[in-house]
């Protein structure tokens, strides 16, 4: 295990909503709408927002759980074929160490529940930067 304090961050943060401003007002932070299972797997898979939503509501519709829920976001990675890697424990996902070629899902633990945010190419991509927050699953595109 390496250790955090002492190193550079590996991974850069940069600002996306996933293409959510394309259908809904992002200009202040209350319109963000606690749809991060929506905006992370739109960026990591490359499709369009409101497909993602709907796909995934139409996936919670199947099992029985909500759209943003592990079950759901976990089901539609699986139809794209993402694989689920192991994770390091109590590894920052800033510090994770990531391929940069590569395109990635994370859930990162944020107080008691989990946030989902798409890591490309090296590049955390979400509407805040969470680096500082333990990783708590990683799924790749092949």
């Amino acid at each position: 295990m390496f250790n955090q304090k002492s190193r550079q961050m590996r991974n850069d943060y940069i600002y996306d909503d996933g293409g959510r401003h394309h259908y809904f007002r992002m200009k202040y932070k209350k319109d963000h709408a606690y749809d991060c299972a929506i905006r992370a797997v739109a960026i990591a898979t490359g499709t369009d927002y409101q497909e993602v939503r709907k796909e995934l509501w139409d996936i919670s519709l199947e099992n029985g759980r909500l759209p943003n829920s592990d079950a759901t976001w976990k089901e539609f990675l699986n139809r794209r074929g993402f694989i689920k890697e192991g994770v390091l424990s109590k590894t920052h996902l800033g510090y994770y160490p990531l391929n940069e070629k590569k395109v990635y899902v994370a859930s990162v633990r944020v107080g008691y529940q989990s946030h989902l945010v798409a890591i490309d190419q090296g590049l955390v991509r979400d509407t805040w930067d969470c680096r500082n927050r333990h990783v708590g699953m990683v799924f790749r595109k092949p």
